[in-house]
């Protein structure tokens, strides 16, 4: 499965790991994660490199990973510390060693650094303008779905009059004026309004651009994995898109709000999760039926201007899985 390395992805909440082992499928591989005494998460391929047992079923014996197998036992680094069968003075081989990921935590959620190690990595790819203030709730749901597909649904600003025509599309707005889109390294920024067509002309680009000076856009996506939809100024959705595997994708669907009494905002929490959850399963019984799953292979999609956001993002993708071997070195230990 081909996901673009030298990122940062979301791949869990925090909630989801305590101190018990937990294996999980990103990327297409097993996975497992796990805390230390200190609380800090750690996260290894969810293999025992002597003889394959997976190190999930196992447990956590101090701040070591201890396999299920014979025992062996490995730190956060990734390193084999006791193989019972040689014993306390025993030698351990030197390529007796797990691949150690970088793990951040910050959010709520878990961040894996999906590439090489780095002596240093760059900063998490969040919102800073949901960095303070906010509560949120969260609903989690999963696509049978590539990942590809997944986020180009969120980037579609056409599909609303007709997916939607009972709920967010309701009024037959189906004329997209734009949209208006920048991008750069970090991301795709969309300004966009639709209109019900009345036979008007809609306005230019650059008449859009002009709009858009100053505002914030309607829609943002932080590569590689996070959307942001702009409710208005106290009121946010977003979604940490996990690829799980290639037929499989994991959102975590955020609310964000600014009510801070707790007697008022679980209550508008649970009702915003209904209604996301209500509008996105609209949204995925038309992306299931999408050929190819993986949009790199659509070579014979057909984009229109209303599709400039997803042929930024189309762009970006193409750039990653052409990019250089040097620049993305396989991971250690894959196999």
């Amino acid at each position: 499965m081909f996901v673009p390395r030298e990122h940062w992805y979301p791949v869990l909440q925090s909630r989801e790991l305590g101190r018990k082992p937990l294996g999980v499928e990103r990327f297409g591989r097993r996975l497992v994660f796990w805390r230390t005494a200190d609380g800090r998460a750690h996260a290894h391929f969810d293999r025992c490199p002597h003889l394959g047992a997976q190190l999930s079923r196992g447990t956590i014996d101090g701040d070591c990973l201890t396999c299920p197998f014979h025992g062996f036992a490995f730190d956060a680094q990734g390193q084999c510390r006791r193989i019972p069968a040689v014993g306390r003075q025993g030698k351990i081989p030197r390529g007796m060693a797990l691949h150690a990921f970088a793990v951040r935590e910050a959010h709520g959620l878990l961040w894996l650094w999906w590439g090489a190690p780095r002596a240093t990595y760059p900063a998490l790819p969040f919102f800073p303008e949901l960095e303070h203030g906010w509560r949120y709730g969260t609903e989690t749901v999963e696509w049978p779905v590539h990942y590809t597909r997944a986020i180009e649904n969120q980037l579609d600003v056409a599909h609303l009059a007709f997916v939607h025509r009972t709920t967010i599309g309701a009024g037959g707005r189906s004329l997209v004026e734009g949209p208006y889109v920048e991008s750069d390294d970090d991301g795709i920024r969309v300004w966009v309004s639709n209109a019900a067509d009345v036979g008007q002309s809609p306005r230019t680009l650059a008449e859009l651009a002009t709009a858009a000076a100053g505002a914030p856009p309607g829609l943002h996506f932080r590569f590689p994995a996070l959307w942001l939809l702009n409710l208005g100024a106290r009121q946010k959705n977003m979604i940490a898109f996990v690829p799980v595997n290639e037929n499989t994708t994991r959102y975590y669907l955020r609310f964000y709000h600014r009510v801070r009494n707790p007697l008022l905002a679980r209550p508008l929490e649970f009702v915003m999760g209904l209604s996301n959850r209500f509008i996105l399963n609209q949204d995925r019984r038309v992306v299931v039926t999408q050929t190819p799953p993986d949009s790199a292979h659509a070579q014979h999609d057909r984009l229109i201007g209303a599709d400039r956001a997803i042929s930024e993002f189309r762009s970006w993708h193409r750039r990653m899985r052409d990019m250089p071997a040097t620049q993305a070195a396989p991971l250690a230990d894959e196999r």
